[in-house]
């Protein structure tokens, strides 16, 4: 590989200085010969890239490599990525097309294996993985990925420990996904080896598992939004954090920046830069192992060249010597897609509700949260049927099996979206962690227009205005495409604006709310293919209180 020089003011956050250097590199750092002590206030900055510590790739709705054209664009220049939600569909086959794609990458993607698949035995799912699948794949991965089965973990589950033990095995770091576990149980948690946390939701909690040995993941996705709660770590514990984004959909990304969201903030509150390149890139570094560089003679030729230190604007993005915006491949269009996806068509009947009594359990959504709220509804008309209550908020959710095709949809309600519009529904193939289809809703015929459009695309995303019907398919394991980035970002902002302006839906992120919905693993009440499930309880239980 031909050699490359850049003359710039260089970030050295080994030495904490600041200096005019030329940095001569290939695809690792050959030299960097300081010219002088002053900077030059004309020229570009050279300063290490970002990791995203946690992130399902999924979520985006793109391929890896189209994943990582726009992720690279904001300075991220290495990723731990969690294949769960496609291992749920489809298994091996589906990490293996990620691993694959990821090749073609113009980042450095790194996988963990996902630990919960399925995430619960009380849905619908496609695969299994477990102490067997990491012995296949513990060459390829750095980590075993978020253990969000605790209970498991604290009653010593055998096929738990049987994970544990084998991750322990091949010395791979173990993530966590505990939200809101204290006390003897998180230390039962932590005792088994697991040493990191993205589910933290105050200061307090995060401070708690980290003097217990954790380090925190802090997270700033689309739906998930903890760094204003969990800034103060920035000052009290900065050895400690790492930061990700865990779920991020691409319109918020091209709107928000992706890792780089986590470096305008802090800095805009007065943190040290060299401080901050500990969780934006060492902490992850030397915890998972991943040997980015971080702009040392010897070290892989990984930086970014960006405009100042205020600003922060990229101008390139260098992985392994390549600049990533020029050196970008093409995801390839695949002629066979991997997925499964049972196609069947719907009626209304199979969505309607028949009251058995006029006390009904609903879910209340908590915009910007994971976790949702019990909310007890008291019905105050003598209908036969149980239709939703737009004056109260109140619409109806629904969650269809895409495996079996004989499966009945199950059918519950929810409070909080916002949603005014009184024939419209809007639903998608992408709800945690099984990946059924979700659909909320004001009115059976535009449920089930939307779910006949969903299963005939073979998955991906609609909405439901009247007669008028939007959607985008998701031919990938019905999570993602390989179309560019932009023109994804571009189709899922139209829809998301027909969910906000047409329907009325008041949330910030309706489509990623709507999918943590049926996540059987978060508190409170959620729905999944086979009914509602009490999360606190860890059981089923009725539509309807008796009276």
């Amino acid at each position: 590989m031909a050699q490359n020089t850049i003359k710039a003011n260089l970030l050295d956050i080994h030495s904490r200085s600041m200096y005019l250097a030329e940095v001569i590199y290939d695809d690792n750092i050959i030299a960097i010969n300081k010219l002088s002590d002053e900077c030059d206030s004309s020229l570009n900055w050279i300063v290490p890239g970002f990791v995203d510590s946690h992130v399902h790739i999924e979520s985006s709705m793109l391929s890896p490599v189209e994943f990582a054209k726009m992720v690279s664009r904001y300075g991220t220049i290495g990723a731990v990525c969690d294949p769960h939600e496609i291992a749920n569909v489809c298994g091996d086959e589906g990490i293996d097309y990620m691993m694959e794609s990821a090749k073609s990458a113009c980042m450095k993607l790194f996988f963990a294996l996902p630990s919960c698949v399925p995430a619960t035995s009380f849905e619908t799912n496609g695969a299994t993985v477990d102490d067997k699948t990491l012995d296949k794949y513990h060459t390829k991965v750095v980590a075993l990925a978020e253990m969000m089965n605790y209970p498991g973990v604290i009653y010593n589950d055998s096929k738990v420990k049987a994970l544990l033990d084998c991750a322990k095995k091949y010395n791979l770091p173990i993530d966590g996904h505990v939200p809101g576990l204290s006390g003897d149980d998180l230390d039962k948690y932590i005792g088994a080896g697991i040493s990191t946390d993205h589910e933290c939701f105050s200061y307090d909690e995060a401070v708690e598992k980290i003097g217990k040995g954790m380090k925190v993941l802090i997270r700033e996705g689309s739906a998930a939004r903890n760094l204003d709660a969990l800034f103060p770590l920035l000052k009290s514990h900065i050895d400690d954090i790492m930061f990700c984004t865990d779920d991020s959909h691409p319109d918020d990304v091209l709107e928000r920046g992706h890792i780089s969201r986590f470096v305008d903030y802090a800095l805009s509150k007065g943190i040290s830069i060299f401080d901050l390149y500990k969780p934006l890139l060492q902490t992850p570094n030397k915890h998972y192992g991943l040997g980015l560089g971080e702009l040392r003679v010897g070290d892989s030729a990984d930086f970014l060249v960006v405009d100042n230190l205020k600003s922060y604007k990229v101008q390139k993005c260098i992985v392994n010597g390549k600049d990533a915006n020029q050196d970008n491949k093409t995801a390839s269009k695949q002629s066979k897609y991997v997925n499964i996806f049972e196609t069947r068509q719907f009626e209304v009947v199979d969505v309607a509700v028949e009251k058995q009594s006029d006390k009904v359990r609903v879910i209340e959504v908590k915009d910007g949260e994971l976790v949702s709220g019990q909310y007890i509804w008291q019905i105050n008309n003598r209908s036969r049927f149980v239709m939703p209550s737009l004056d109260e908020d109140i619409v109806k959710l629904v969650v269809i099996n895409r495996y079996d095709p004989q499966a009945e949809p199950a059918v519950g309600f929810i409070k909080g979206t916002g949603m005014s519009c009184e024939c419209g529904a809007y639903g998608s193939s992408i709800a945690h962690d099984s990946h059924n289809v979700v659909i909320v809703g004001s009115d059976d015929w535009a449920i089930i227009d939307c779910a006949n459009r969903i299963f005939e695309n073979e998955g991906g995303l609609c909405v439901v205005n009247g007669e008028e019907i939007e959607s985008m398919k998701l031919p990938i394991a019905g999570l993602m495409t390989d179309e560019d980035y932009s023109a994804v970002a571009d189709k899922y902002s139209k829809i998301q604006g027909i969910i906000k302006e047409k329907l009325g839906v008041k949330l910030k992120a309706p489509f990623m709310t709507s999918s943590f919905m049926s996540l059987l693993v978060i508190p409170s009440l959620k729905l999944g293919d086979k009914g509602l499930f009490d999360v606190d309880k860890f059981q089923f239980v009725d539509l309807f209180l008796k009276e």
